[in-house]
């Protein structure tokens, strides 16, 4: 073989490794994602966009975020110095937004790994509906819908947020 023959098969093995360790290092490092959903009622003067801005105050607020960060013990799993740190991780990981379709709000977390992402969300869960009740009584939030029962014969694949314990 010649001489520029093995460059450009050491150039092309080169850059093979390099391609497939630069692709590898993105899957490693790319967020993964829990999802939550939930329907909420109808009511007359107020926009489903301040439904959502009122309901990712409510899931970004302190009372909720520390209890999760406590329950799960993330300040010492991330290594952080403080649960101050931790809460401003947590909120920039927490995405609110509305589902086009339905009234429906959707939650997402976004974690390097899929079981802490699912455990977060568990944990919201269980927490969030105490306060959210709080909320709707105060007249700050609107009600969950019902879920229907096309939703309950297992069509949707989105649970809703369960009852406070």
């Amino acid at each position: 073989m010649s001489r520029p023959v093995i460059f450009v098969i050491a150039a092309v093995f080169i850059l093979g490794l390099s391609g497939g360790g630069v692709l590898g290092w993105m899957f490693l490092s790319k967020d993964r994602v829990a999802l939550l959903s939930y329907k909420v009622g109808k009511v007359e003067g107020m926009s489903m966009q301040a439904v959502v801005l009122r309901e990712e105050k409510l899931l970004e607020s302190e009372a909720i975020l520390k209890k999760v960060i406590a329950n799960l013990n993330l300040v010492d799993e991330w290594r952080m110095n403080s649960e101050e740190e931790a809460i401003a991780h947590m909120r920039k990981k927490l995405i609110v937004k509305e589902e086009r379709i339905g009234s429906r709000i959707r939650v997402l977390y976004r974690d390097k790994k899929q079981d802490r992402a699912f455990a977060i969300l568990k944990e919201i869960r269980i927490i969030f509906p105490q306060y959210r009740s709080e909320a709707v009584a105060r007249n700050e939030l609107p009600p969950l819908a019902p879920v229907s029962a096309e939703e309950a014969n297992g069509s949707s694949q989105v649970n809703p947020v369960p009852a406070a314990p």
